[in-house]
């Protein structure tokens, strides 16, 4: 059973991510609510894992901010959480409700399919929302209220691809094993154009369904061609391991679940390539923040919770600077032609030369390998930088 549990943790961890924000809302004392509409994952299995250490961290991000002011007011956030059932179903229903029962303006979708299907209803009412886990084709100057905060697999996979090819020359083919989602196709194509750019031949892209329990099959299918790189969650690499895979293996995301569950012996070299709170380059507001996390919920850190937090923050500072809690339009135009001071530094929007739209938030591009038990800082590079790389790749 606990095996069991484990392995469902980690399909849920290899997933994502979540956020929201929106509008004006009572006084108390002079200080007035800004709403922010949050539609999460909050029951069942991707609830446990996912929706709920996410809205911890957003509420804990709530306090640390607590009262900032907008032209000259006072505010605080009201944070409006509701289950959106990690479904395009429940992306709809919780966009409805936030726009026509709440009044928002602004909101997050966590998960590609929620958002995706809640764009619509957020273009047609004016209503700014922010997104994870999504395809770059739902991001463009035809959905000008659609931005995504957290980062974006073109920008990081792009990243990877230049280290592989500097680190190890050796590599020459790559294999693909994602999950048959939007998510997961959005990861697993990224990956296969950038392979291509750099010169690796893709030898197979795999997408298995969500909440495949065993994974000797395909295993037993990427041993067969023996890639010398495979892009894929711990769940597909740790049979291969066992088959006796010596190869290299990269992937979005990490916890230390990942190394217990698959034995750190057998995840030695792995590169992560996304932003995740690990390593000893990561601020040290932000290692207080996942101690703190860690100490009052319980929730060990992860790429999520991360995200939730550092959306909170951004959304906070282009509210400052746009000087209204309430013009989608001025805040939109500020968000895309603006620095903003975060705990991760001065950030800012790109993503024209990608998308058409500058509706991408820039993060800085990195790799880690995990060396020993070690999240290890092996290559970096400026958001401007690795963005510049992204449009040479991508375009």
């Amino acid at each position: 059973m606990k095996m069991w549990l484990s392995v469902v943790a980690i399909v849920v961890l290899c997933l994502a991510l979540v956020i929201g924000v929106a509008c004006e809302g009572e006084e108390e004392e002079g200080v007035k609510e800004v709403k922010l509409g949050i539609g999460l994952p909050l029951s069942g299995l991707y609830g446990t894992l996912v929706g709920i250490p996410a809205m911890n961290a957003f509420e804990l991000a709530n306090e640390k901010i607590g009262e900032f002011t907008v032209a000259g007011e006072r505010y605080r956030w009201d944070l409006i959480i509701e289950d959106n059932l990690w479904t395009g179903a429940g992306g709809v229903a919780t966009a409805t409700k936030f726009i026509f029962e709440d009044g928002v303006k602004m909101m997050h979708q966590s998960g590609a399919d929620a958002a995706g299907a809640a764009q619509t209803i957020c273009e047609e009412s004016v209503v700014l929302m922010d997104m994870s886990t999504v395809p770059p084709e739902l991001l463009g100057p035809d959905k000008p209220h659609s931005i995504q905060i957290c980062p974006t697999y073109l920008v990081h996979t792009a990243v990877l691809f230049q280290w592989v090819t500097t680190a190890y020359p050796e590599v020459k083919t790559v294999a693909i094993a994602m999950d048959d989602t939007r998510f997961g196709h959005a990861v697993g194509e990224a990956a296969n154009d950038a392979a291509s750019y750099f010169g690796l031949e893709v030898v197979a892209m795999e997408w298995f369904p969500v909440g495949t329990a065993e994974f000797y099959p395909l295993a037993t299918k990427l041993m067969d061609i023996n890639p010398e790189l495979v892009i894929c969650p711990v769940l597909v690499l740790q049979p291969m391991r066992e088959m006796g895979y010596e190869g290299h293996t990269a992937y979005i995301a990490w916890a230390e679940l990942y190394g217990e569950y698959i034995g750190y012996e057998n995840y030695q070299g792995a590169m992560i390539y996304q932003p995740n709170p690990y390593g000893a380059d990561i601020p040290q507001e932000v290692r207080d923040f996942f101690i703190e996390i860690e100490e009052r919920y319980g929730d060990e850190p992860s790429m999520g919770p991360y995200f939730t937090a550092t959306i909170l923050f951004v959304m906070t500072e282009v509210l400052k600077k746009a000087g209204t809690v309430d013009d989608v339009d001025r805040i939109s135009e500020t968000m895309r032609t603006e620095t903003f001071d975060t705990w991760i530094g001065p950030v800012h929007f790109g993503g024209e030369e990608l998308v058409g739209i500058n509706n991408i938030m820039l993060w800085p591009g990195t790799v880690h390998e995990i060396r020993g038990e070690e999240y290890t800082l092996v290559f970096e590079m400026s958001a401007d930088e690795a963005y510049e790389l992204a449009v040479e790749v991508y375009k």
